[in-house]
């Protein structure tokens, strides 16, 4: 049926109301569905294909290699050093030239006036990346038993098994990449302030809470739950009774980090037949992953309700992170809520600490 102009005025006012919001209805309907297919295609943040260098790089990785690097850096632009250290290139670089490229970075950004942490977040590897860097031969078991699941779920597992050979050799690079940064931001006082994020921040003495928004679980029941990792579990956690989300407390870092990589967009129900898209995994929601330099330590905060923190920055120990939550399939089964699932992995043992070494950092 087509309707021309003329036929349109001439009819009623209340029909012309009805022609109009039909037609409204469509145009947003077709609206949410290409968001929905642009979300859907950019699900899965993976790396760019390994290639060969450019003939620009090349002759840049020659010159680092003949004159060293400060010799270079003067007159390598923001753009030359994100390619240098990009995850297709950097395998090439020795680990204290990392660092270097890695402070020239924040440097060259801060004099353009531009955000160094914008720039910092352009080049960190996605969450998927960093979990295959971390996997141990368990891990990669069970990613590749989640990848045989259909649909999207299956999709992101697959993802992270295929990137394990090639992130694993690159840990101690991306390290040195990471505290290079951390380096520069607190020698440029990029540190954020804790109050700034949140008031309550104030009150803030020790732990992943605030004082009694928390509780230690019993040693006996440790590894019921999980061997590599701790349950800490929340008080004051409110559910919503349309969506079943919950929002427990703020959630604090323990330690100065930069920030790695965050999620606060988890799509999913109880199984991972439910999961749709988002999270920093399907089974962990919306979460966190910090990395400490000092300690040469990984964070990793899973189920969180939502986000306050954003890649690139670096931040003090009590550092609002977010609210506790029941994101992630684990969390989302019934009885499964109300707890921060924390991992620690110990970077200069090569590990994943133990739920009581968890227990003894956090309480």
């Amino acid at each position: 049926m087509k309707l021309s102009l003329q036929t349109f005025l001439e009819l009623t006012p209340p029909k012309r109301r009805l022609v109009v919001g039909f037609v409204s209805l469509v145009i947003l309907f077709g609206v949410v569905l290409l968001a929905g297919i642009s979300a859907s295609a950019g699900r899965i943040r993976e790396l760019p294909t390994v290639q060969e260098p450019s003939p620009s790089i090349e002759a840049l990785q020659a010159s680092i290699q003949a004159e060293g690097l400060e010799a270079v850096l003067t007159s390598t632009s923001t753009t030359e050093i994100k390619n240098l250290i990009a995850p297709s290139q950097i395998a090439s670089l020795e680990i204290k030239n990392i660092k270097g490229l890695a402070s020239a970075l924040v440097e060259k950004t801060l004099r353009s006036g531009k955000s160094p942490e914008r720039q910092i977040a352009s080049v960190l590897p996605p969450a998927s990346a960093i979990l295959a860097m971390l996997a141990r031969d368990r891990d990669v078991d069970d990613y590749r038993e989640h990848a045989a699941e259909d649909g999207a779920a299956g999709s992101y597992y697959q993802n992270v098994v295929e990137l394990v050979p090639r992130m694993k050799p690159l840990r101690a690079r991306f390290e040195g990449l990471f505290e290079g940064f951390a380096q520069a931001l607190a020698a440029a006082g990029r540190r954020r302030d804790p109050v700034d994020a949140a008031q309550d921040a104030a009150n803030y003495k020790s732990g992943v809470t605030l004082p009694r928004q928390s509780s230690r679980p019993r040693e006996s029941e440790y590894d019921y739950s999980h061997t590599f990792a701790l349950d800490i579990f929340l008080q004051n956690v409110e559910t919503s009774p349309i969506s079943g989300l919950e929002k427990g407390p703020l959630l604090f870092s323990l330690t100065e980090s930069i920030i790695l990589a965050t999620s606060s967009d988890w799509r999913g129900g109880e199984e991972l037949s439910d999961y749709h898209s988002g999270g920093i995994t399907p089974k962990a929601g919306n979460g966190v992953i910090l990395y400490a330099p000092r300690q040469r330590r990984y964070y990793l905060y899973f189920h969180l309700h939502d986000i306050m923190v954003k890649p690139g920055a670096l931040i003090p120990a009590g550092y609002p992170l977010g609210h506790g939550g029941n994101t992630g399939v684990n969390a989302r089964k019934p009885g499964h809520g109300e707890h921060l699932h924390l991992e620690i992995y110990e970077a200069s043992q090569a590990r994943f600490l133990r739920n009581n070494e968890i227990a003894d950092i956090v309480f």
